[in-house]
């Protein structure tokens, strides 16, 4: 797994390639989210997953405590069908933000 991060002035990109599937993808994405938003508050984060059909339950865990507890304002941009329709299936459309 990979991640680029793109900082478009009003919004930060978060852009994974690649499978997500170790812990250790997990708490790079979790840094990745964390370090963004800590540089910039008033950015909105985009996480784009461009390649993954998975993801991991620590994942989608963090997921939800950044959007809903700590109010980032967070939207997962996701390819691969597979994982849209495994998050529709688990009704995290709306809880996670996702688009298309």
């Amino acid at each position: 797994m990979d991640l680029t991060f793109k900082d478009n002035g009003t919004s930060t990109d978060i852009i994974i390639s690649g499978n997500i599937k170790s812990i250790s993808d997990t708490d790079n994405i979790k840094f990745a989210i964390t370090t963004a938003w800590n540089k910039d508050e008033k950015n909105p984060i985009n996480l784009k997953i461009d390649d993954s059909f998975i993801i991991t339950s620590s994942v989608i865990g963090f997921l939800i405590k950044f959007i809903k507890k700590d109010k980032i304002p967070l939207t997962l941009y996701v390819k691969n069908e597979e994982l849209y329709e495994m998050l529709e299936d688990m009704n995290l459309i709306e809880v996670l933000n996702v688009r298309r």
